[in-house]
């Protein structure tokens, strides 16, 4: 199961609207949904609870299990401060901040035995970066039931003519959902008590959906020689950082790893060379990729160039199969934070 999308029941829990995802798994639905009906549509609807934890017949104090109601499957550890944060009361927060219409929900689903769900909200707020060039904002909700993830909103960008998803002009990257979430709520106390602040949080989420079109609209605006666009591409992808070290060294470090200097060069040689391949990759995309015929020439194109490559090209392997790893990768690991570096480095373009 390397697409990890939860079959706890023997069904799929995932929901979505729209184009099937790459996985194929899931329920389709019509339309744009409440969160009450997606939740219902992808088969999250149960409950968690805790329950005493036995180590040797003995009940470990200070700490709980965590435990899926339908399955009785035991999804993690925590103390006993730990409230758990149920899905139809992240359904209820979605709702308190997609307030506009009240049927906005695209996917929702859950990872695992459901140790993590998590929903995604269209916000009405869409923008155009240049005439034709529309971009839609998306508010995603993740929550865990594992001890260790509270509920973490974070504001995404998806330039609508490729899919591309794209950071936001104040994102930072990080891997703790509380250190990168626009809206974060931890297992402690009611949820409900806290949906005003969550509220109020969301008026950040509009005003940095305004701050990132004023910022996308300005690459837009930036042309890019030709220097320039290999020096943005060139900091976007660097080659390896070498040390400078002297013959003598080299061998002792080449010995160190079991290795020899000649091997050592090689190996070196050949990432630089793989990193060549990504930045002509690049390149062509900026070229002749989806969506190039906007703002051709300018920052916009460069920076839709490496998304397209991170999105699009990279997790697809020699084999036409897409790469659950390499995914997971682009939203959460290196490839992540190459997005994020492309656009810091293309708004320094712009400053």
């Amino acid at each position: 199961m390397a697409h990890r999308i939860s079959n706890a029941k023997g069904r799929d829990e995932i929901a979505y609207s729209g184009e099937t995802p790459w996985h194929g798994l899931g329920v389709k639905v019509e339309g744009l949904q409440t969160t009450e009906a997606m939740l219902a549509a992808a088969g999250l609807t149960w409950t968690v609870g805790t329950f005493p934890l036995f180590c040797n017949s003995r009940e470990v104090e200070g700490h709980k299990a965590i435990v899926r109601g339908d399955t009785l499957r035991v999804l993690g550890v925590a103390t006993d401060r730990y409230v758990p944060i149920q899905n139809g009361q992240a359904g209820e927060l979605m709702d308190a901040l997609i307030t506009e219409g009240g049927a906005h929900v695209e996917v929702a689903g859950a990872l695992d035995d459901g140790e993590r769900c998590w929903m995604l909200a269209h916000i009405p707020a869409d923008f155009d970066v240049v005439k034709g060039d529309g971009v839609r904002p998306y508010m995603l909700l993740c929550w865990g039931h594992d001890g260790k993830h509270g509920l973490a909103g974070k504001l995404v960008i998806i330039r609508v003519v490729c899919d591309n998803t794209l950071r936001a002009a104040g994102f930072s990257g990080g891997a703790k959902w509380s250190a990168v979430a626009d809206v974060y709520l931890r297992h402690s106390g009611k949820v409900t008590l806290r949906i005003e602040e969550a509220r109020k949080a969301l008026g950040v989420v509009r005003r940095q959906v305004e701050q990132t079109a004023e910022a996308y609209q300005s690459l837009a605006a930036r042309s890019l020689t030709g220097d320039e666009v290999r020096d943005y591409f060139a900091a976007v992808f660097p080659y390896a950082k070498e040390p400078a070290v002297g013959e003598t060294d080299a061998e002792a470090v080449a010995r160190l790893m079991g290795q020899s200097v000649s091997v050592l060069q090689r190996q070196a040689e050949e990432a630089r060379a793989r990193v060549d391949e990504i930045r002509d990759t690049i390149t062509r995309l900026m070229g002749s990729g989806r969506g190039s015929e906007y703002a051709a020439g300018t920052a916009w194109g460069a920076y839709n160039a490496v998304t397209e490559y991170t999105d699009h090209v990279y997790p697809v392997l020699k084999s036409g199969q897409v790469s659950p790893h390499r995914q997971q990768s682009v939203l959460f690991g290196a490839m992540g934070d190459t997005k994020q570096r492309a656009l810091t480095e293309a708004l320094a373009l712009v400053s």
